[in-house]
């Protein structure tokens, strides 16, 4: 009679017990026109989430703006829906997401790119589009190659918002293709003190999702940076040399310089 009443109980446990979501998450660059209502609008969520996302304290907004767009993905692991806008293309919503137009219209079953407004797209992460290996704007790279990006980006900017993240893989893929560094992702990133991540030994630490992520979207053209080959958090460089270089942008808590 115990066992009965047990397995009841646990029945009853596992049925009242609600189903947890995988949350993931996506970026959106503001447009002019744009509203938090408006992007909550597009991307099925409330406002109010992307404002707590995004740690806004007003719903201000400009365009160029980065925000991160949070996604209850579910079942669903792997995308994010997206409600096609007027004068939207596949190829325009692809720049915007670092997605190439090719993989979304895989990922929906279309062979045909026109799009209506209205329209509702599956948007693959990165992560699910990577197999083995991305091609790019920025050139052709292995998942050796990516998953080596992804380390350091995961141990260098974790805590940095997602912009913060591609900036960091953008400095390497800058770094690949002047000749002052290195040839080969491998030869960049180890190269010795280039990246704090190496020698604390953080590489070592499995990457977080959104660390493919942004390695995705760099290879895929976005460099937030504007060319840079340095960066450095300023409450943290000891290096009197860092300050002689040409700043061109902060991102989060990095400084970004050639």
């Amino acid at each position: 009679m115990k066992r009965v009443v047990l397995a009841v109980l646990i029945a009853f446990v596992l049925m009242t017990v609600p189903l947890v979501t995988i949350s993931s998450a996506a970026t959106y660059t503001v447009q002019p026109g744009d509203t938090l209502y408006l992007i909550g609008k597009k991307f099925n969520i409330n406002y109010t989430e992307i404002q707590k996302a995004n740690n806004l304290q007003s719903s201000y907004l400009y365009p160029g703006q980065v925000l991160t767009i949070p996604t209850s993905s579910g079942q669903n692991s792997g995308y994010f829906n997206y409600t096609v806008q007027r004068g939207d293309t596949l190829f325009l919503i692809g720049k915007k997401f670092g997605v190439n137009y090719r993989d979304i219209m895989s990922f929906n079953g279309i062979s045909n790119p026109t799009i209506y407004p209205g329209q509702v797209l599956k948007i693959p992460t990165a992560r699910t589009t990577v197999g083995s290996g991305i091609v790019g704007s920025r050139g052709s790279f292995s998942w050796r190659d990516i998953e080596l990006m992804a380390r350091v980006v995961s141990g260098e900017a974790r805590g940095e918002p997602f912009v913060g993240q591609v900036a960091v893989a953008s400095v390497i893929l800058n770094r690949l293709k002047n000749p002052l560094f290195p040839n080969t992702i491998a030869g960049v990133i180890y190269q010795p003190w280039a990246f704090t991540a190496v020698y604390d030994g953080q590489i070592n630490v499995p990457p977080v999702k959104s660390a493919y992520e942004a390695v995705a979207a760099a290879i895929r053209g976005w460099d937030p940076t504007g060319g840079a080959l340095y960066y450095w958090n300023p409450a943290r460089a000891t290096s009197p040399w860092v300050w002689t270089r040409k700043i061109i942008t902060a991102i989060g808590n990095h400084i970004f310089a050639i």
